[in-house]
């Protein structure tokens, strides 16, 4: 049996790992907000006016989870490119978050505020989507300059491989437009006078 070895398969181990560190980041860093949350702001005890404390603690804590969750989707948004693994992680960071403000939300008896933080993280969901994706897939691409050679058709340029035809065509271009250069630019040599003609 052979084993994998090279470079494709240490790109594959590489881009799993990715993967699970991203995974991993998310799960702790929701676990990291939720800590803290409990820790500054904790859940009311039970007491005779105890159903409407920790009805409004629900509430609070669900808004409290949907503006962080938005901010950490946002700081995820404006890392750089070097920084994908971390910005993937973020990013599961703070929809793990969002998925625990709707379960809060979930938990409230008054059906307007519920509404309200679903409806809530539904538009911040779909922004942060259109941001990350949509938005992204339309840039177009650098287009890669085309070699001057003939010869170098079918060489990969910048990751594509130029076509054949179209680069034999820029080639033919290149070397008649030379050619009429150098006409414009060497004048023509005067025309010779004709002989006299002896009498």
């Amino acid at each position: 049996m052979a084993l994998c070895e090279g470079y494709g398969c240490r790109m594959k181990r590489n881009g799993a790992l990715q993967i699970i560190f991203a995974i991993f980041l998310g799960l702790v860093l929701v676990a990291f907000v939720w800590i803290g949350l409990l820790t500054f702001y904790p859940m009311p005890e039970w007491s005779e006016d105890g159903d409407k404390a920790i009805q409004m603690w629900q509430l609070t804590s669900g808004i409290l989870l949907l503006v962080i969750a938005t901010a950490i989707s946002a700081v995820s948004l404006s890392l750089p490119a070097r920084l994908e693994v971390i910005s993937n992680g973020l990013l599961l960071g703070g929809i793990f978050t969002m998925l625990s403000s709707v379960g809060v939300a979930f938990t409230l008896e008054v059906s307007g505020w519920r509404f309200a933080v679903v409806t809530a993280a539904l538009v911040v969901t779909v922004g942060i989507g259109y941001l990350r994706f949509a938005r992204g897939s339309r840039r177009g691409a650098p287009v890669a300059d085309l070699p001057h050679d003939a010869a170098a058709v079918g060489a990969p340029v910048s990751g594509a491989v130029v076509d054949p035809a179209l680069a034999a065509r820029v080639a033919t271009l290149e070397s008649r437009l030379d050619a009429l250069r150098r006409a414009l630019d060497d004048p023509a040599p005067p025309p010779a006078e004709p002989d006299a003609v002896v009498g």
